[in-house]
């Protein structure tokens, strides 16, 4: 009786933090948000540079310094890009810049 009681707690706390426990697509920091629907991720602060990734909207972002280089229009004129991680499609994430007008909620980082 004893260990019957015991594992219906032990099965009830797991299902409580189950319940408790925020799903991986709760992401609350920056992402793409682009009025074409996707972002390029490139190797350099400008549009002559490398596209490492196509990120589309929703994409998480994770922002580590910025640089002011090439003017571009992307949702407004601006020539502040972020040099980010990105979420990929894929397993391994792109790396690389981000054009500032395209990350939404972005984050307060140093310059590069």
């Amino acid at each position: 009786m004893r260990s019957h009681l015991v594992g219906g707690l032990v099965a009830a706390g797991a299902a409580l933090c189950g319940l408790a426990a925020s799903p991986a697509s709760a992401w609350t920091g920056s992402y793409v948000s682009s009025n074409s629907g996707y972002a390029y991720v490139r190797g350099a602060a400008t549009t002559n540079s490398a596209i490492i990734g196509k990120a589309p909207n929703g994409r998480m972002v994770d922002m580590m310094c910025y640089k002011d280089g090439q003017w571009a229009q992307g949702n407004y004129w601006t020539n502040r890009w972020y040099y980010s991680t990105v979420q990929s499609n894929g397993t391994n994430n792109w790396i690389g810049f981000v054009h500032a007008s395209l990350v939404a909620k972005p984050t307060r980082v140093p310059p590069c």
